[in-house]
């Protein structure tokens, strides 16, 4: 006799009830393990094989046959050893079948091969001793992702053209900063050999570039307090002719740092130009300030203003590829800075509040 209880379902009173119950579950189980069966096989469409307890398979489909090109006369004479060997991708089947039936779970992997691209999903639906395995074909999406890929690439190539002409923007308003200066002081002899080392950062730059494309930077132990000595007058500078008040903390360190030279001048003098931009017409005592403490393992090189800042909004969106708030801005040069840093095994962080300034932290490892 069999009761209900409550909402619970059928409770069984007697060991003949409890029987029939559990006949009827093993029923239900069966069938509904068919109907699966069928539906994957008959209405799902995807290419779809069955592998026995004994690694044998022993049923497939007519998209199995089309995709993995194996035909049905070796599936059902070749066993699973041989299959292995004439078709790499059965050896993988075998594997997601493996590890599937060892975790409990469904297992997928990817397999690739030439023109092939197919993610391979395992299944051991609970009770049954066989497994499924389904195929999904991803050739023509990695297809499009391979165009998609050289589309992006194209792009970058004007992107790249925009971003020469970003960094030589700042050696070229050194060069015309000076001349402004040597019509005022009638002295352009003393101004002559800053101009002509920026007409040769210019030229370094274009080389850097090419270096860049050709997947090879120059670089050399160097006094990283050289580097930043050499910078100082062209700050000095460009400050000048901005009105803003510049301090600078070089501290000593007898250790060197790996670097390419012009490309970490380019990328303090970009910085510069983008606190100078960022003062804009405030009405402010304008001040620039670079300090560089040596610590036990890197060179860290603070460079900060006190110009107009950024909100959190603009600073979580500022680093990324094209990404500008200024009006004539192509976007390239703090993810060209932070590159090239990153290029160094070095780090590049960016600090700003909005109304009280920004700072930029660089650190280098020094060279062993």
């Amino acid at each position: 006799m069999i009761e209900r209880n409550g909402n619970k379902g059928l409770k069984p009173q007697t060991n003949h009830g409890s029987c029939t119950v559990q006949l009827k579950e093993l029923e239900l189980t069966t069938q509904h393990h068919s109907y699966l069966e069928s539906l994957f096989f008959k209405e799902l469409n995807l290419p779809l094989i069955k592998i026995s307890k004994d690694n044998e398979v022993v049923k497939w489909n007519e998209e199995t046959v089309a995709l993995l090109d194996i035909s049905d006369k070796a599936f059902s004479y070749l066993t699973m050893e041989e299959l292995n060997i004439r078709w790499p991708i059965m050896k993988r089947v075998m594997a997601v079948v493996d590890m599937s039936r060892e975790r409990g779970e469904p297992v997928e992997e990817e397999f690739e091969c030439e023109d092939l691209t197919v993610k391979i999903r395992a299944l051991s639906p609970t009770g049954e001793e066989t497994t499924y395995v389904m195929f999904f074909d991803l050739s023509i999406q990695k297809q499009f992702e391979s165009l998609l890929t050289f589309h992006h690439q194209m792009e970058a190539v004007s992107h790249i053209a925009a971003g020469v002409a970003h960094e030589l923007r700042n050696p070229l308003s050194v060069i015309k900063g000076f001349l402004q200066l040597s019509q005022l002081t009638d002295g352009f002899s003393k101004y002559y050999d800053t101009i002509m080392s920026e007409l040769n950062r210019m030229n370094g730059i274009i080389e850097d570039f090419l270096s860049v494309s050709r997947k090879k930077i120059e670089r050399k132990a160097q006094s990283p307090k050289k580097i930043m000595d050499s910078l100082t007058e062209i700050i000095k500078s460009e400050c000048l002719l901005h009105n803003v008040s510049f301090e600078i903390d070089l501290q000593p360190t007898s250790k060197m740092v790996y670097v390419n030279e012009s490309m970490i001048k380019q990328v303090i003098l970009n910085l510069l130009r983008n606190s100078i931009e960022a003062f804009g017409d405030a009405k402010i005592d304008r001040l620039f300030r670079v300090q560089a403490i040596p610590k036990e393992h890197e060179y860290v090189l603070t460079v900060e203003d006190n110009g107009k800042g950024m909100t959190k909004e603009v600073l979580a969106q500022l680093g990324k590829p094209f990404f500008t708030t200024k009006d004539r801005g192509t976007g390239i040069g703090i993810p060209l800075c932070k590159k090239i840093i990153e290029d160094h095994n070095g780090t590049f962080q960016i600090e700003s509040e909005r109304y009280k300034g920004t700072k930029v932290t660089i650190r280098l490892p020094f060279s062993s």
